[in-house]
């Protein structure tokens, strides 16, 4: 994971929150997906192995918090 993407979906959630809408946290995150909190993080954070999986979960997360990558 590149960490510029980390960047932009931590700026997404900031926006979201200023604007009131979801998701505006990593829980709020976690809780839509049926993810860990920390695996989110850690998700987000590139701390978890480069695989399939990895960047599926990386899509999905990034669409739903609504970056432009």
């Amino acid at each position: 994971m590149k960490y510029e993407l980390s960047d932009a979906i931590l700026l997404c959630l900031k926006r979201n929150k200023r604007m009131g809408i979801k998701p505006s946290s990593q829980s709020d995150i976690a809780n839509h997906f049926g993810l860990s909190k920390p695996y989110v993080n850690q998700l987000i954070n590139g701390r978890v192995a480069d695989s399939e999986n990895t960047r599926k979960w990386l899509t999905q997360i990034r669409d739903y918090a609504g970056t432009n990558n």
